[in-house]
């Protein structure tokens, strides 16, 4: 395993200003991190903290095409993607193009060249209450005969990974995204949490069903990349779903095992109408995730709205559906910014709110009005509860924002002339 130095110094950028007018997060969160020959990074290191022990809850990285966002938002999902059981295609898997080498080569090395990244991170008070209780809830009393977590005192943890990954004692190859190193030693199984509580709730293992929202995870919401795709998927797609957590009987067990995940943004949707309209009046405002994606889409888009899953006639196929005054049209034909929009509400909601979670978004400026953008950014912190947001941005107005509220890091100017 590769040495590990701890928390990294610098990259910060001052107190939290006069825009973000609420605490620091608290929870699981990434409060610095140092990558070496990454990408487009040959050395970075990056403080996320608005001071000692209180991490920022928005961070936004500026900066010239080259300098190396995205490798940043890159390098935190190849280091926790295993570690978390975060499954993603929006990051490729690492390959010996992702090592950073300087150009030109000068002379030779006896040692071939790696890339490195090192996060540290931070547990809350409520983690470390929740996940031993999801571990003690799951654990299998057949095979586990000893406690599956070691005390992680002040909850801090420092991991690495390093590309290639060192082969095991025997020869062999680790997995490409083997964690080299981890500080305590054996605070690994912490990063479980998430997927072990989801896990538990399928299996109807979990006690307290509520602590799934109490540990946090990992999203990446990368650039424009396969956004039909993502959104509006393929028009005959078969539906899959899960419920959710507590309510494994809202619609039966047909709808818990009918299939895998709804892959995309229209399924979803469709997914949670029918989660919706099945426990009608029954169902509390507090778990009707349809209508938490029509307030979330309307906060930043208005006056345009999410209407709903609606059906045209006597058609029995119906689509996700926007208003905008009296026009009412369908998921296919909105705009690419407000497929954007409906993606982020709904992927923070389906299939648990992301909550207590690392978030990270490559570039949110891409199809959106900056009046939307603004907006955007305003809403953060009420996309889901106590989320770290690391975002990446050309944009002048989004850098403006984040200038304004102590929450910019500068990655490079572009050089040379107009």
């Amino acid at each position: 395993g590769g040495e590990l130095r701890g928390a990294v110094p610098g990259g910060g950028c001052g107190g939290v200003g006069d825009g973000f007018r609420h605490e620091e997060v608290r929870s699981v969160k990434l409060s610095s991190l140092s990558i070496r020959n990454y990408r487009a990074i040959s050395s970075l290191d990056l403080s996320f903290e608005a001071r000692p022990g209180r991490v920022r809850p928005v961070t936004v990285l500026a900066g010239p095409n080259g300098c190396g966002k995205t490798s940043v938002l890159f390098g935190v999902v190849q280091t926790l993607r295993l570690a978390m059981q975060y499954r993603t295609d929006d990051v490729p898997g690492p390959s010996e193009f992702d090592i950073h080498l300087p150009a030109p080569m000068i002379g030779w090395s006896s040692k071939p060249p790696e890339a490195s990244v090192e996060l540290s991170l931070v547990f809350e008070q409520s983690e470390l209450e929740a996940i031993p209780q999801v571990f003690r809830d799951t654990a299998d009393p057949q095979r586990e005969t000893r406690p599956g977590l070691a005390d992680l005192g002040d909850g801090n943890v420092v991991v690495k990974w390093v590309y290639p990954p060192p082969r095991r004692r025997d020869g062999t190859p680790n997995p490409d995204n083997h964690l080299s190193a981890c500080a305590p030693r054996d605070a690994l199984p912490w990063l479980l949490g998430r997927a072990k509580a989801i896990r538990g709730w399928r299996e109807r293992k979990l006690q307290d069903p509520t602590l799934v929202d109490r540990i946090g995870g990992l999203r990446i919401f990368p650039q424009d990349r396969n956004l039909r795709e993502r959104v509006v998927g393929a028009a005959d797609f078969p539906l899959g779903g899960r419920s959710l957590p507590g309510d494994a009987d809202a619609l039966g067990e047909e709808a818990v095992t009918r299939g895998a995940s709804a892959s995309s943004v229209a399924d979803i949707l469709k997914y949670l109408w029918e989660y919706a309209n099945a426990r009608g009046e029954d169902l509390p405002p507090d778990r009707n995730w349809d209508q938490r994606i029509r307030d979330l889409f309307r906060r930043i888009c208005a006056p345009k709205e999410y209407a709903g899953y609606l059906f045209r006639g006597d058609e029995l196929h119906g689509a996700p559906c926007f208003r905008e005054g009296d026009t009412i049209y369908p998921l296919h034909m909105a705009a690419s910014g407000e497929q954007v929009i409906i993606e982020y509400v709904t992927r923070l909601t389906y299939p648990t709110p992301l909550n207590n979670s690392i978030i990270l978004i490559d570039e949110p400026e891409m199809h959106l009005h900056p009046v939307w953008l603004r907006r955007l950014y305003r809403a953060l912190p009420q996309l889901g509860d106590n989320n770290q947001f690391i975002l990446t941005t050309h944009s002048p107005e989004l850098r403006s924002l984040a200038l304004q509220d102590g929450a910019l890091v500068e990655m490079g100017e572009l050089g040379g002339e107009e």
